[in-house]
């Protein structure tokens, strides 16, 4: 399932997903931010999101779970 097409994302919108904790384990954490940069590499479609805290993340769409858009209100 592409979750990028699902979606319909586009830079600034906030979104909430499971993504396996150091990219490679079994283990999910939840990342939540907005998406400051869309692109595509060698290994597929990817965001790179800015939480709240500040902290900036580059996360691919193949490996994300339980992807969501958040309704900013």
């Amino acid at each position: 399932m592409n979750v990028f097409t699902n979606l319909n994302v586009v830079k600034g919108d906030t979104i909430s997903c499971k993504y396996p904790k150091h990219g490679r384990r079994n283990i999910l954490k939840r990342h939540e931010g907005q998406i400051e940069r869309l692109g595509v590499s060698k290994n597929g479609l990817y965001a790179t999101i800015r939480s709240g805290e500040g902290v900036i993340r580059t996360l691919s769409f193949s490996k994300m779970v339980d992807c969501n858009k958040v309704d900013d209100q």
